[in-house]
């Protein structure tokens, strides 16, 4: 008798924890959906290379505006070239770190502001925070390496071309904001504007 009990008993814990695991208890992690993480370094990798290709441009600009008293004291051609490709290496290190403190901001907005995202190809979320940020960076930089152009804020259109980008992305994701409080959408906009605007201003 005995036996039997417990062999009751054990059945009654088994069928306990089985019906447990077909109850989880819901996750909270589950309610904030980021860019994918693959999305976010292949950006970086490609804006980081088009950086490199801007080096001889960076390099020859740094040149030019050496002043004439710095050269006469130098006095020496490979001294300046040498000070110049300093110049240019620590430049690019520099800038690897802000793009990636940049983009680390882009990806906290991405997740907080605007939690909803589209899907790329069935496989990677795509948010909104996620495009500005390579819109702000990788087409001025690709413009720069095709053209040759140093200083691309120079160019006409510039400083038209990042508020009427955030406008066409924010209509793109509108489905995923249009239920927002008013509150919240005037955030999601501010937020959207300053992050480009970081950018332009850089």
């Amino acid at each position: 008798m005995t036996n039997m009990d417990n062999h009751k008993q054990s059945e009654t814990v088994i069928r306990v924890a089985t019906v447990g695991k077909l109850r989880p208890e819901p996750s909270i992690a589950n309610e904030w959906i980021s860019t994918s993480r693959a999305l976010w370094i292949a950006g970086y990798v490609v804006l980081m290379s088009l950086v490199a290709l801007r080096l001889p441009l960076t390099r020859r600009y740094l040149s030019s505006n050496v002043p004439a008293d710095v050269r006469s004291e130098l006095g020496d051609e490979r001294l300046l070239d040498l000070s110049m490709t300093v110049g240019t290496v620590l430049f690019f290190l520099v800038y690897a770190v802000i793009i990636a403190l940049y983009f680390s901001l882009a990806a906290l907005l991405d997740k907080r502001v605007i939690p909803g995202n589209s899907v790329l190809a069935g496989r990677f979320n795509v948010g909104v925070f996620f495009v500005i940020a390579m819109l702000s960076t990788i087409p001025v930089n690709l413009f720069s390496v095709a053209f040759g152009v140093i200083q691309p804020r120079d160019v006409p259109g510039y400083w038209l071309y990042f508020p009427v980008m955030v406008v066409l992305v924010l209509a793109i994701f509108y489905r995923h904001w249009r239920e927002f409080s008013t509150g919240r959408k005037i955030l999601l906009g501010l937020s959207a504007l300053g992050l480009s605007t970081i950018v332009a201003i850089g």
